[in-house]
């Protein structure tokens, strides 16, 4: 495999930055921090309730730098905490309301994007979670609903074509996008609507505004949409996905896969993964497995763990045996920010005019777009339906301290890939499945 440089996925292959980094003035109306998803839609949902808001984004580095530009590409109706546990925790209106919400931007983000981000590629087919052994299918069963159907073997099998295959959910509320097209497209979008994005420019909050690059800028609000990127404390710990992706690969070889309507799939294993058929014609596939780095410390190298891109490698062609001799010609990675109780967070302090957003662990494009649009409603006072989504203002349930934290995390991340190889071996529901599962509070 041949190693992609960090911070260079496959979405953002032949993109040159153009060098040029745009002056900004003393004072805005609205100053963000962070050029990534959460920050491009917050000034997109802004300028929709208010065209006459003058924005600045603040980027330290480049615009999709962290998760936005590296993700899997699912614009997903699924979120980190499973419909069961939102249920008991919030009750069953608060989670309707909830999936509904979240069904209505996916709709909305296909419409944006394909008036200012043709070259994303949006297409919406639904997602595929497919079983490979009996303990998975049982599993699998065992959370189908109204959103998550179960098909039987054969069923899946006319869709995908992959080994070993024992069924299926599938849900329809999921689509397909190239997450950097999306970002390059709603950054031309902002600009041409004359919000300034300072590239380069590393921004903190201060009282009555921010400091970028050590200068004073006013502004009455301020959002931070650093995600993983935000001093963490213990509200969030980092955890690395990585994805790797094929060369472009002939019709014939996707005429045994199938996937021929490019819906998004992944194998019900307990250790995440994700995958996708691009618009080029490649196979994209994610997963979870790199360690957790001691005190939520942010550390590059992980963003390129070898044994993790391996063993993604290996999964797609247990998958799919016809790629056998296929080439995979990137690998990349970033983090993602989780808070303790899996859920994401939308604040914001009307009397100091402070917001933040983030906490998405990995459903990310989705959310982020529906996180702005709350935090957008509470920045201008308009009533709407999303303010009163149940995670809007709430208090942030903080991690255990260190080395706890980095010792259960690192265990339940080791614990659920031994649980995925116990099933694959006997067929059963793991029993160190059984023992995490409590203590990961989804």
């Amino acid at each position: 495999m041949q190693d992609s440089p960090p911070n260079n996925s496959l979405w953002a292959e032949g993109f040159k930055q153009s060098g040029k980094r745009n002056e900004f003035d003393s004072s805005y109306d609205v100053a963000i921090i962070g050029g990534g998803f959460s920050g491009l839609w917050s000034a997109y949902h802004l300028l929709k309730l208010d065209p006459k808001l003058a924005i600045v984004i603040f980027e330290a580095k480049s615009i999709g730098y962290g998760a936005s530009g590296r993700n899997g590409g699912w614009v997903s109706s699924d979120y980190p905490v499973y419909r069961k546990t939102l249920e008991k925790r919030h009750g069953s209106e608060a989670t309707d309301n909830l999936f509904k919400e979240l069904a209505n931007a996916i709709d909305e983000i296909g419409q944006i994007s394909g008036r200012i981000a043709p070259k994303a590629s949006f297409v919406k087919s639904g997602t595929i979670t497919f079983a490979r052994n009996k303990a998975q299918e049982r599993r699998l069963k065992e959370s189908a609903d109204s959103e998550h159907i179960w098909k039987s073997a054969d069923e899946i099998g006319q869709l995908i074509q992959v080994s070993d295959l024992r069924g299926g959910l599938f849900n329809p509320q999921c689509a397909t996008i190239n997450p950097f097209q999306l970002v390059l497209g709603l950054a031309n979008y902002l600009e041409s609507k004359g919000v300034v994005i300072a590239e380069g420019a590393f921004a903190i909050q201060t009282n009555g505004g921010v400091l970028a690059n050590s200068s004073l800028v006013k502004a009455p609000v301020v959002i931070r949409a650093s995600e993983a990127f935000s001093r963490p404390g213990r509200e969030f710990i980092p955890l690395y996905s990585l994805m790797i992706a094929s060369e472009a690969l002939p019709e014939e070889i996707w005429d045994q896969i199938g996937v021929k309507d490019r819906f998004t799939f992944a194998e019900g294993t307990h250790l995440v993964n994700y995958a996708q058929r691009t618009g080029d014609n490649r196979l994209a596939i994610g997963g979870r497995g790199a360690s957790y780095p001691f005190g939520s410390k942010l550390i590059e190298e992980k963003e390129m763990t070898s044994s993790v891109h391996q063993s993604l490698e290996a999964m797609a062609k247990r998958w799919f045996p016809v790629l056998k001799s296929v080439k995979f010609t990137h690998a990349w990675g970033g983090a993602v920010a989780i808070t303790r109780n899996w859920e994401p967070y939308v604040q914001f302090n009307k009397s100091t005019g402070y917001g933040r957003l983030g906490g998405y662990a990995g459903d990310g494009v989705t959310m982020s777009y529906l996180a702005s649009k709350v935090l957008a409603d509470l920045i201008v006072g308009r009533e709407s339906n999303v303010i009163n989504l149940h995670f809007v203002n709430r208090e942030i349930r903080k991690w255990e301290v260190e080395p706890l934290r980095y010792l259960a995390v690192n265990s339940l991340v080791k614990l659920s890939g031994i649980a995925d190889k116990e099933e694959a071996r006997t067929g059963r529901p793991s029993l160190v499945s059984r023992l995490i599962s409590p203590l990961i509070l989804r």
